[in-house]
């Protein structure tokens, strides 16, 4: 944190003024009272980040980055947070609660590296087969397999082409850039569309001497709750993601459908689990977007994710397919049928047995 020679606590600017650069008041700047953990000096230091601003040139520059990648190498588009973002909370920072900020303007990003990274995990997980089943279909969603921190079986071919391979063998299966770039993800301008930066949120912890004792101290109802405020990114923001992949258009469109798919689906950076992090598209430029919004699809994506939600059986789950979704999936559009042969894809995992063979025999036919 930030201290004088003289040993005085004060930043550059004047104490009490809102930060010119955010990033640099969130880790470079706070109050000597916010390391002392004063709770009210806390939410008065986090209140006033909350009012940061964009630097003013910050516009230009924005606009210089999204010119510079018109043409058919590089697919962009919008996506807007539903929910509040936490990306980089692991990160130094007074209140022990990281968040990344662009060094150089201060304002919210999303990391090419979290998106990448992001994206396999996806790819990887819906796409690709069970560990230790053999698949042919989705073999080439296949990750890279590890064995004690070391790469044991190149990735899947589509999944080597989006993310890249490394070194397993260095005769027959060499490690492999990715063909696809993913940039940072800038955030808007204010003046384009996007709300206050930033937003104060607060985590309570009622059980605070079994965690600081590491389990030996038993979690009891009578702890004193221990409420804990930390910055995030306010919902409503939006982000500009570009990737770009050189003459490969196919594999370009194929990426950023993956892109959107896990953003809204996964979310990304920390607190997912409890709905931070989901962005959702505001540029409906690729098919499968489209045909999620039809009358049918959004019907059976509603049914599924209610059965997840209620933690109905993979096999009680697909004998309802059966007899309620199965016909009326065959009559739809072909762009439909694909449609919806992704959705039980994501949300049916059926391993073994007659349904599982069953469950693919309907696949096949949707495909037909």
């Amino acid at each position: 944190m930030w201290l004088m020679a003289d040993g005085e606590d004060r930043c550059p600017e004047t104490p009490g003024q809102v930060p010119s650069h955010a990033g640099l008041g969130y880790t470079r700047c706070a109050p000597l009272a916010v390391l002392q953990e004063d709770p009210a000096a806390r939410k008065r230091w986090l209140e006033l980040l909350t009012q940061c601003r964009e630097p003013a040139r910050y516009s230009q520059a924005y606009r210089r980055w999204k010119e510079s990648f018109q043409g058919p190498d590089t697919l962009c588009f919008i996506v807007r947070a539903e929910s509040r973002v936490l990306v980089g909370h692991g990160t130094s920072s007074a209140t022990g609660v990281g968040l990344t900020l662009h060094h150089t303007w201060g304002v919210p990003v999303l990391p090419g590296s979290a998106l990448k990274g992001l994206t396999a995990h996806y790819v990887q997980t819906v796409y690709g087969p069970e560990p230790g089943i053999e698949d042919p279909e989705r073999e080439p969603f296949r990750g890279t397999t590890w064995e004690f921190s070391r790469p044991s079986r190149a990735p899947g071919r589509v999944f080597r082409r989006l993310f890249g391979s490394p070194d397993v063998d260095e005769l027959s299966e060499k490690g492999s850039q990715g063909e696809v770039v993913f940039h940072d993800a800038l955030w808007v301008p204010a003046e384009m569309g996007s709300g206050p930066m930033l937003a104060r949120d607060v985590l309570t912890v009622h059980q605070r001497a079994y965690y600081e004792s590491g389990g030996r101290e038993w979690p009891v109802d009578f702890d004193d709750p221990n409420p804990v405020s930390f910055l995030t990114v306010a919902p409503g923001n939006r982000f500009l993601v570009v990737l770009e992949a050189r003459g490969e258009r196919a594999l370009l469109e194929r990426a950023g459908r993956y892109v959107r798919e896990a953003l809204e689906s996964w979310g990304l950076g920390g607190k997912t689990a409890a709905g931070y992090g989901r962005l959702v598209s505001e540029t409906p430029s690729l098919q499968s977007s489209r045909i999620l919004e039809t009358p049918a699809l959004m019907e059976l994506k509603t049914w599924l994710e209610e059965q997840k939600a209620r933690n109905v059986g993979q096999r009680q789950q697909f004998q309802q397919v059966e007899q309620q979704w199965a016909k009326r999936l065959l009559a739809l559009s072909m762009p439909e049928r694909h449609e919806a042969i992704r959705l039980f894809r994501k949300f049916l995992n059926l391993k073994r047995g007659d349904e599982q063979q069953r469950f693919e025999e309907l696949l096949t036919r949707l495909r037909a």
